[in-house]
């Protein structure tokens, strides 16, 4: 079950966005959901301090899923969402999404990011921020319930909108994030279309590319288990 976030907590959070400073506080969960995650998020600039705060900021997400598209792709997407305490018509929003291609043949089945592969949106009333990924790493495993783990560390760059219209100066962020997710396409695909609106689309893939068929028996835990197109480390015994 999620935790509630106290009202100093979005006050934080409101007058950094309207700065364009430190993202928000740290919003508190505690464990134990079927689906959710945790992501973590340190400034990378080098200029200034105070702010941003020499901090990593955690944010909980309380809803997770995935899927596979056409091509193949594995695709994971998180969601959070609720009214701030005592600003009644201000809403929290988090999503995010993450777009997983071509893992490498091999034992080592890591899947590397670039600038396609992440959108964050974090929304607080009217302001907004938007997170997108330069180049990182994410890992994938299978666990049980047809629900999958992972993790994930990229960097990444921030702008945050402006209360005339437009978006503020790009600052780098280390993003790290770890999940568990269940299956479910339609809600996944609902929370990445929202990452990617006012211009924030990925560009297509260059060619579609074949599934790869599945093993006749599963791996051991040491090994890779396959589903459709995508290829998964085992991840042991379910959480």
């Amino acid at each position: 079950m999620i935790g509630r976030p106290s009202a100093d907590t979005f006050r934080t959070a409101g007058r950094a966005v309207c700065a364009g400073g430190a993202l928000v506080a740290a919003l508190l969960a505690a464990g134990g959901c079927v689906s959710g995650g945790r992501i973590e998020l340190a400034s990378l600039d080098f200029r200034n301090i105070d702010p941003p705060a020499p901090h990593v900021v955690t944010l909980r997400v309380a809803d997770c899923c995935w899927w596979t598209d056409a091509r193949g792709d594995l695709w994971i997407a998180m969601h959070r969402a609720q009214h701030v305490p005592l600003r009644p018509r201000l809403r929290f929003e988090l999503d995010l999404s993450l777009r997983l291609a071509d893992p490498p043949a091999g034992r080592a089945r890591n899947y590397k990011l670039d600038r396609d592969s992440l959108r964050m949106r974090v929304g607080i009333g009217p302001w907004q921020l938007r997170f997108s990924s330069i180049v990182g790493i994410a890992a994938v495993y299978r666990e049980r319930g047809n629900r999958l783990r992972g993790s994930v560390r990229t960097h990444a760059t921030r702008v945050t909108s402006q209360l005339l219209g437009g978006w503020g100066k790009p600052s780098g962020y280390l993003l790290m994030a770890s999940y568990t997710a269940r299956h479910d396409e339609r809600r996944g695909r609902e929370i990445a279309r929202r990452t990617e609106a006012d211009g924030w689309q990925r560009k297509p893939p260059h060619a579609p590319r074949r599934r790869r068929k599945p093993p006749a028996s599963q791996p051991g835990a040491a090994g890779v288990a396959a589903s459709g197109g995508v290829v998964l480390r085992s991840g042991g015994g379910g959480t």
